[in-house]
């Protein structure tokens, strides 16, 4: 996965990077509803149930002192006082009974003289089963004259069969005065809210419940959305991913077709070259040995050697990386004291040093230290690095230093040459990249020796980096290490 979304192009990168944003918010805010949400949904729906309670208990009251107001103009009718004053108990009875047929809800009406009840509209009843309105008669020829009491009994099974206009929720009342009639419900199930009521029914509590799996509907049809949202969302990312890798897995199929084909012709090639420039090389070798030969004629063929054995270098070179890039390198294992090598290494090209005349520093580590790597690519490395600061390097000196920390070992080149500009740095490892292909008292060579040398220093465990102030102001080359 790694390597197909380094293939990727931008634009791909960018189209996949936006749906996991999205995957990412969508499963965010899965996780907030599932997690919070549904807590804050339960709390607004509390509150709501409140405001509704209230409504409902406001109902109640004003339906109670609709009864009371009731009462008191029927015990204001003329009819009332004729019939405490003349005991026409019939006429009041049928009256009180139309009454309370009127009223419906089970209650009962009474008219009472002196406590002694005078007309009823119902002849059994327990009177703790009734909430107790009353109103005093009034005499109609004297208003300050108390002639009897008209009684209103309210049933409390009343208070028991609230009704409600959603079936998910439920309303009642409850008091120590009817405990044998207590609303049973599953607290579980429900969302409850409480008020204590005041005025007639001082010690009641109004109860009104919803249950959750209703209240909560919304807030789960949103969750499933955003669930098959998400879902959906995930197989589109999956099945992009899919056809990018198809198209990826066709591209790097062709690339490493190409690369193959390519490794091929560079080797076969580099081979083909090799023995003709090798014929050259030896015929160039015997002609500067010849007797005969003239000054011009040896100009002439030192020149032809020259060219003959860049050219070489350069298929060497070429080759190299045709065997680094299909990874049939081979790396051969050996113990070694790298301090020896190093020396000899110094040893072999110090004739260049003393020919540009400059000086030449080592602060090496003392004593046998012992390395597993392959000696020859090690020397590529080493001196691939000492040769490049003695090419750059026309005056001054180079100084070569060797530190171990832990298992590591640590070669560090210094020269004060010409140094590198700060935005070339970043390409020197690239193949056939030249930084100073614009000065012209340097010889130019193939651009590949950097870049072989870090992957063959990669090979043997190593690692090399380039670093420079700028031009004129030398260059630091270190090169990193440790036994394979």
């Amino acid at each position: 996965m790694k390597k197909l979304w380094k293939r990727l192009s931008d634009t791909y990168k960018i189209f996949l990077t936006m749906l996991l944003l999205i995957l990412m918010i969508q499963l965010g805010t899965l996780l907030y509803i599932w997690t919070f949400k549904s807590e804050i949904l339960l709390e607004k729906e509390r509150t709501n149930l409140s405001y509704q309670l209230d409504r409902n208990a406001k109902r109640l009251m004003k339906n109670l002192s609709n009864l009371q107001k009731e009462l008191e103009f029927l015990a204001l009718l003329e009819v009332m006082d004729d019939v405490l004053v003349k005991d026409i108990d019939k006429r009041i009875e049928t009256l009180l009974e139309k009454k309370a047929k009127d009223l419906g809800q089970g209650i009962v009406l009474l008219a009472l003289r002196a406590d002694e009840v005078v007309a009823m509209t119902k002849e059994k009843y327990k009177e703790e089963d009734y909430l107790k309105f009353s109103a005093s008669i009034f005499a109609s020829f004297d208003s300050q004259k108390v002639l009897g009491t008209l009684v209103l009994l309210y049933p409390y099974q009343n208070f028991m069969e609230l009704k409600m206009d959603n079936p998910h929720q439920q309303l009642w009342l409850s008091s120590n005065i009817i405990k044998k009639r207590e609303h049973v419900i599953e607290e579980e199930a429900y969302i409850i809210v409480s008020k204590k009521l005041d005025n007639r029914l001082e010690g009641w509590v109004l109860s009104l419940a919803h249950e959750k799996k209703d209240a909560l509907m919304t807030i789960r049809k949103v969750e499933r959305t955003l669930l098959w949202a998400f879902l959906f969302s995930l197989a589109s990312l999956l099945f992009v991913v899919w056809v990018l890798s198809k198209k990826q897995i066709g591209i790097l199929e062709h690339t490493q077709e190409v690369l193959a084909l390519k490794r091929t012709f560079l080797s076969t090639m580099s081979h083909e070259l090799r023995t003709p420039l090798g014929s050259i090389l030896n015929l160039t070798q015997h002609l500067m040995n010849s007797p005969v030969l003239t000054d011009a004629n040896a100009l002439m063929l030192s020149k032809i050697e020259s060219a003959s054995e860049h050219l070489l270098s350069m298929i060497n070179n070429l080759l190299q990386l045709s065997k680094l890039e299909s990874n049939s390198m081979t790396v051969k294992k050996e113990s070694l004291d790298v301090m020896l090598v190093i020396e000899e290494t110094i040893e072999m090209l110090e004739p260049l040093i003393d020919e540009k005349e400059l000086v030449l520093t080592q602060n090496l580590l003392t004593g046998k230290q012992l390395l597993v790597t392959d000696r020859n690519l090690f020397n590529q490395v080493f001196i691939n690095l000492l040769s490049n600061a003695i090419k750059f390097t026309h005056r001054g000196s180079i100084t070569i230093t060797l530190s171990k920390k832990e298992e590591k070992f640590t070669l560090v080149i210094i020269d004060t040459g010409i140094g590198i500009e700060k935005e070339k740095q970043v390409s020197l490892f690239s193949e056939f990249y030249q930084a100073h292909m614009d000065k012209e008292d340097i010889k130019h060579s193939t651009g590949l020796g950097l870049a072989l040398s870090q992957k063959v220093a990669k090979l043997i465990n190593g690692k090399i980096e380039i670093k420079s102030a700028g031009l004129d102001q030398g260059c630091e080359a270190s090169f990193t290490f440790s036994s394979l």
